[in-house]
């Protein structure tokens, strides 16, 4: 450890201690030095020390309380009670000692740069690095490395920065591809500025960052309370493009919490390398130097002075301050890393604002459904959460679409619609996200308590979509628009379905009538469902392209909603508008049409809902949600954005996959691979994922299960239409 002798009892040990009685003063050389550094019995516990602001303020005093080298090594080998003491709103929260007597604030700073011959300068980094990673717990900072400086050799900088990767906060917590935050070559470092500006484009400043004032980013840093992101950038990030980013997170990364750590390989500050030079030295070797709101330049004939001046403008502004650096080596860090990498923090990796990740691109239903293994079991503990929470509104309607930034992206129609409308162009992934809307609706609720109706509006045309999800129990019809005579028939039948439900409700809301018939319904004793009854419901009976499944009349059961809630989910709406000269399904496609309109406008109220898919969206009128299907820049499938019927921001996701087939990973042997430390920047090396090509899809799996669940539960389908 470079720095005072007998430093240890500064801030450490020393300053938690009980008061020492106060001694006869000392006289001599002796004394001297004890008074001077803080150490005298009759002094002081703590030495003052001087917070630096990159804004040019005035220093303040505060109690030097900041641990040393030797009791920030044993509070990560106890752990001690210091670890990850520093919570976002703490006084001291990422404030780093650079040596007695001086410390700088990131929060207030901004970025810091600090140059220096290189073998003073890594001591330097190494103990900055580690009074971060000891104070600050891994959901309240996360730590990345920039290391791809051309003019050291990679195994050069591999050496310097191997004990880095051990540290838990290089981990990706949130969605970032690779397996630690670190970049040894100008593809890793291009992925991680990536992600860093991504988190900028959807901070408080927008997408028009890069233009914004630097009075606009001291206010957003200022207002900024989530976790942060701290970049050591090792010397030059390489090519033009890679320095432009970096120059700009170290202007306007503060704002959604994000502050560097430049290094800048330079000579020693002395009377033959003036400060001026040692700094513009330093701007050449580190672009981003010169953004930093700090600047500490090691000086001395052996490069262990530390002068911190505060920067203005690109320049350095007053004398700044001198002192003593602290600094520890290889081998301390080594020591002190290891024994950080084995330990998580309490209550997980959770926080107020975490950092935006990339969407992936491919994403699984059952995944985000949290059904991997679909089982009856997990299906009916689904089924039994959502009676609970919904049996108050007449039982809820929970769509997953997809997997987003920061998890599953999804709505809740009762709440958040009444209707859902999927609108993009011609393979955008339209049919596929409809399946998936009706394979997590039937994930959600009982088929009971819920009812699919599905219509095919292009007809024999482009096939038959949703035919497919015909197997899930849930659906009581399907029409595929080529028969005029079954397009009647089902219109007919879903205009009396919303006046029966209109004539029943009596103009009381939905979820209020449910209400009163579930008090109704626990002070009545009910009489049990037959078997010859279910059996009834359970077995359909299926006649041309509209299939119906029929049911008997029966008693209601205690504890079951007499009136489910009902989802008609519609494909091609604008080719059921205006269907093609010669299409079969023409002269009937006004009455669909025309009932499809009546529950878009009266179907809220009386609990059915339209989810329904357009390629222009001014087809279908409907109030509620939104998805926008290939509005990005990239021509992924099932890429979308989520709207909400307050016409805020929309949220960006990947469409979950429903109709491909099981992956077969379970008869893959393992494999070793070696994992260098230049190389946990690349994205994971994933196993290979193929499918069956005559195995059973996701959606025919879990439509087996749903089947199994609801004989299990007693939950026969809803009739459609129903029965007298």
């Amino acid at each position: 450890v470079l720095g005072v002798p007998g430093q240890a009892a500064v801030g450490g040990a020393a300053a938690q201690a009980e008061p020492v009685p106060a001694a006869a003063p000392r006289r001599g050389l002796g004394a001297w030095a004890r008074r001077r550094f803080g150490r005298d019995g009759g002094g002081p516990a703590v030495a003052a020390a001087e917070v630096v602001d990159g804004g040019g303020s005035e220093a303040v005093a505060v109690p030097d309380v900041r641990p040393d080298a030797a009791t920030l090594l044993l509070t990560a080998l106890g752990p001690g009670p210091l670890l990850w003491e520093r919570g976002p709103e703490h006084a001291d929260a990422f404030t780093v000692r650079l040596g007695h007597g001086c410390a700088v604030s990131l929060r207030g700073t901004g970025a810091l740069g600090v140059a220096g011959p290189r073998a003073r300068l890594l001591g330097l980094a190494r103990w900055t690095v580690a009074q971060l990673a000891a104070l600050h717990a891994p959901q309240d900072l996360e730590l990345v490395l920039l290391a791809t400086d051309r003019a050291r050799p990679a195994a050069e900088r591999r050496t310097d920065w191997a004990w880095f990767g051990w540290l838990p906060h290089v981990r990706p917590a949130h969605g970032q591809d690779c397996r630690l935050l670190l970049a040894y070559d100008k593809d890793q470092a291009a992925a991680r500025t990536a992600e860093l500006t991504r988190r900028l484009d959807d901070g408080p400043l927008g997408p028009g960052w890069a233009s914004a004032d630097r009075s606009a980013v001291a206010r957003a840093a200022a207002a900024y309370r989530g976790p942060r992101t701290v970049v050591v950038l090792d010397g030059d990030p390489g090519p033009g493009p890679l320095r432009d980013a970096v120059a700009r997170l170290a202007v306007h990364g503060p704002a959604v919490g994000i502050h560097l750590l430049c290094l800048a390989e330079t000579p020693a500050a002395s009377p033959a390398s003036p400060v001026s030079d040692t700094y513009e030295a330093a701007c050449a070797a580190s672009p981003a130097f010169r953004d930093c709101g700090t600047a500490a330049l090691l000086s001395g004939d052996v490069a262990t002075a530390l002068r911190v001046l505060p920067v203005t403008g690109g320049r350095p502004a007053g004398h700044g301050e001198t002192v003593t650096a602290d600094a520890v080596s290889a081998a301390w860090a080594e020591r002190f890393a290891r024994a950080l990498a084995p330990l998580r923090a309490e209550g997980g990796e959770a926080g107020p604002q975490r950092p935006a990740a990339a969407l992936p691109a491919t994403a699984r239903l059952l995944d985000e459904l949290g059904l991997a293994r679909a089982t009856p079991a997990s299906l009916m503990a689904r089924w039994a959460a959502a009676t609970d929470e919904g049996q108050q509104v007449g039982g809820l309607a929970e769509v997953v679409l997809g997997r987003g930034r920061g998890g599953p992206v999804g709505a809740e129609l009762v709440a958040d619609g009444p209707h859902l409308l999927v609108e993009g162009p011609a393979g955008s992934g339209r049919t596929e996200l409809l399946r998936t809307v009706t394979a997590s609706l039937a994930a959600a609720a009982r088929p009971d308590r819920l009812g699919l109706l599905l219509v095919d509006g292009a007809g024999g045309d482009r096939g038959e979509g949703l035919l497919p999800c015909t197997e899930l129990p849930h659906v009581s019809a399907h029409l595929v628009a080529s028969d005029p005579v079954r397009m009647r028939e089902f219109a007919q039948a879903l205009g009396a379905e919303l006046k029966r439900r209109a004539e029943l409700l009596d103009g009381v809301p939905f979820a209020q009538w449910h209400a009163q018939r579930e008090v109704a319904g626990r002070m009545v004793a009910p009489r049990a469902p037959s078997a010859a009854e279910l059996r009834g419901d359970l077995d359909p009976q299926r006649s041309g392209t509209l299939r119906l499944r029929a049911g008997t009349a029966r008693t209601e059961p205690a504890g079951q909603p007499p009136l489910p809630r009902l989802v008609v989910v519609v494909d091609d709406f604008d080719a059921l508008v205006a269907p093609a000269l010669g299409s079969p399904g023409r002269p009937a496609a006004g009455s669909v049409v025309r009932a499809l309109e009546a529950v878009a406008r009266d179907g809220g109220a009386v609990g059915v809902h339209l989810v329904a898919a357009a390629g222009r969206g001014d087809e279908a009128r409907l109030t509620g949600l939104r998805v926008e299907l290939g509005t990005g820049d990239e021509a992924v499938p099932g890429r979308g954005v989520l709207h909400g019927g307050s016409g805020g921001p929309g949220v960006p996701f990947q469409g979950g996959r429903v109709t491909g087939r099981i992956p077969r990973t379970a008869t893959l042997r393992p494999t070793v691979v070696p994992l260098e430390w230049e190389r946990m920047g690349d994205p994971p090396a994933r196993r290979p994922v193929r499918e069956l090509g005559n195995g059973p899809t996701d959606l025919a799996l879990l439509a087996s299960a749903l089947d199994r669940a609801a004989a299990l539960v007693s939950a026969p389908t809803a009739p459609f239409p129903p029965t007298p």
